[in-house]
């Protein structure tokens, strides 16, 4: 049995594909192609597909037609397994290209689905190179490669009979005379930036572009499929969510095609962004100035912490749970893991109610809207990006969640690892969430999650100094009750004060320090003495 390959990170360069030449497929595909009032260039579409190098009984194409008036027809040149299903006569409500390709998937048979757009011309041997790299790699997303042609410039579009003769000659790029058609600028710039994405961080997902692009079935699936609420900006969503799946995206060359016309973004850019920008910031932390507008709250935080109540008090629960929720990172959600199935109106001693702290803590948190009350600990933040295991005992600084991601991002690690302060249990661990769903389809049996997270992403262990965590457990219930970031600069500052600068040998040193000393002292003393800082007593 062939071993799953291990991609690290975006670095898709290791995994072993077939040459397309004298290959022989054996997973079926289906090309799932959305249309609405355009006969004529779908027309060309199917006229390209009818010619693919692909296997004709491995190959499946549903064209659903988005309601057109008149409707859609299929024309005579097409692959053998065609097939038309219209919006309006399959049973489901819906409109739009997320509805139709959903719509698509459900009327499919494929274990590979390859989404193609119906104003794209194929060469023969485009899908066999986008889905021999789904043969070897299950998590991969692939990304056909298109040039631009247009009426005005390249002639007027050919026959449907003309494709099919071209495509007979071997004459794929003769097409429009020769001409190599306009680059689509804005993502060729972007491969060439990152290595044709090897070196892509993790906004690669803004670059998958649906006009063609494939993958399994089964990664489809995990990323919950197309939201069928979007009008338009559905391939970034869904992109975004095949990220956070575990997906890695590579770009294919050899799965040439031709786009006839300027896509909707290059003929309107400012009003598509204008119209994008509210859907996917709720439902994408990622870039994260979409979120400078709007409200304060989204569907999709940016992380979610996890903390475990078990037998906590009350105060330690509230000093964790409060820090996080008072830090400087707002965009979050705080899901607190008890047995809050326990808590009834049964009649108990309330003071001394055996179930009292979580009862206290429920009461505190109940109406929070960023806090969730779960009897059962999430396996994935899916679909925010990010997971903070936080122990309960940990206290963190009020700018401590957004230096942990800060890190992350920076570094590009699957799980940023926070040593404990001495004694205070166990770490507070940050999860990428594309790393534990990339771990989906890449971790051995037996293997554990932080190990098969640090093979495909990595790494890196940080101190509690470095964050920003103090043990709350060193700590009376009324010490607690001022919060944690008190707590936290305390002691950052202790250790400054004498033990830094005095050596521990010598009389030199002995003196040093009583000079320190005393000029900190004198320094209190002054500003004891100020104006204003003496108290209404000493003002009179």
């Amino acid at each position: 049995m062939n071993r799953t390959p291990r991609v690290i990170r975006n670095d898709w360069s290791p995994v072993p594909v077939p040459d397309l030449d004298g290959w022989r497929p054996t997973m079926s595909v289906t090309v799932v192609i959305p249309a609405y009032r355009c006969q004529p260039t779908l027309d060309l579409t199917l006229a390209s597909l009818s010619r693919q190098t692909y296997p004709a009984d491995l190959l499946e194409v549903v064209v659903v037609d988005d309601s057109s008036d008149p409707p859609l027809r299929l024309p005579e040149i097409r692959p053998e397994r065609t097939k038309l299903v219209r919006a309006g006569d399959a049973g489901e409500p819906g409109w739009g290209r997320a509805n139709a390709l959903h719509l698509g998937v459900t009327h499919s048979s494929g274990e590979i689905l390859h989404w193609l757009d119906a104003d794209m011309v194929a060469y023969p041997e485009h899908v066999a190179a986008q889905a021999r790299w789904q043969h070897v790699l299950p998590y991969a997303v692939t990304l056909g490669y298109k040039r631009f042609v247009d009426p005005d410039t390249h002639g007027p579009w050919p026959a449907p009979e003309t494709v099919a003769a071209a495509w007979d000659a071997g004459a794929a790029a003769d097409l429009f005379g020769g001409s190599q058609g306009d680059p689509h600028e804005y993502l060729e710039r972007y491969l060439a930036q990152t290595d044709q994405m090897r070196t892509a961080d993790h906004l690669a997902f803004r670059f998958h572009v649906g006009a063609t692009a494939a993958l399994r079935r089964e990664l489809y699936e995990a990323a919950g499929g197309f939201d069928r609420e979007l009008r338009l900006g559905e391939d970034t969503e869904f992109g975004y969510r095949l990220a956070q799946a575990g997906a890695v995206f590579v770009p294919e060359p050899a799965a040439r095609s031709w786009h006839l016309g300027r896509t909707h973004v290059m003929r309107a850019r400012e009003q598509v962004a204008r119209y994008n920008r509210p859907f996917l910031a709720d439902r994408l932390p990622y870039p994260r100035h979409w979120r400078r507008a709007g409200g304060t709250a989204w569907t999709v935080p940016l992380v979610e912490v996890v903390v475990e109540v078990a037998d906590q008090p009350l105060e330690r629960v509230r000093a964790a749970v409060d820090a996080v929720l008072r830090g400087t990172e707002q965009d979050l959600r705080v899901t607190l893991v008890g047995p809050w199935d326990q808590l009834d109106d049964d009649r108990v001693p309330v003071l001394t109610d055996p179930r009292l702290d979580l009862r206290l803590i429920a009461a505190s948190y109940r109406g929070e809207p960023r806090v969730r009350l779960v009897t059962e600990r999430p396996e994935t933040a899916f679909p925010s990006p990010y997971l903070l295991d936080l122990p309960a005992v940990h206290g963190l600084a009020p700018d401590a969640v957004r230096t942990l991601i800060d890190l992350a991002d920076r570094h590009q690690v699957g799980v940023l690892r926070v040593e404990a302060p001495e004694g205070a249990g166990p770490p507070a661990l940050l999860w990428r969430t594309a790393a534990r769903g990339r771990t989906r389809w890449a971790r051995a049996a037996g293997e554990s999650l932080f190990d098969a997270v640090d093979s495909v992403y990595g790494h890196r262990a940080v101190t509690a100094a470095e964050v920003g965590i103090v043990d709350l457990t060193r700590y009376q219930p009324a010490d607690l009750l001022h919060g944690v970031a008190r707590l936290v600069e305390a002691g950052r500052r202790s250790p400054a004060l004498v033990p830094s600068i005095v050596e521990v040998e010598g009389v030199r040193s002995l003196a040093k320090a009583t000079v320190v000393v005393g000029w900190l002292a004198g320094r209190r003393l002054l500003a004891w003495l100020r104006p204003g800082r003496r108290g209404p007593a000493a003002r009179r």
